[in-house]
């Protein structure tokens, strides 16, 4: 099976930042794909962003807060990954 552009980039803020060990990659009913790495910051999702984009993808930054996971904001990227022109 081959891998999504967005898997591809999440393998590869993993390896240069050293952080993340989880990666959840799902497609969304609109066939945008949602990521989120347990172990990221909120600048390796700006730097996952930035390559995704430089791949021809559109990005939206997606903050959310939850009582369930600790304090503070979490972020996850909502990706098209073949977007309309």
């Amino acid at each position: 099976m081959e891998l999504t552009k967005t898997q591809k980039i999440a393998r590869e803020v993993i390896r240069r930042t050293g952080r993340g060990n989880a990666v959840f990659n799902d497609r969304l009913v609109d066939g945008a794909r949602s990521l989120k790495v347990w172990g990221w910051m909120k600048q390796d999702y700006e730097l996952a962003k930035l390559l995704l984009e430089s791949e021809g993808c559109k990005v939206y930054t997606h903050q959310f807060r939850t009582p369930f996971w600790g304090r503070g904001e979490r972020v996850r990227l909502h990706i098209e990954e073949n977007p309309s022109t």
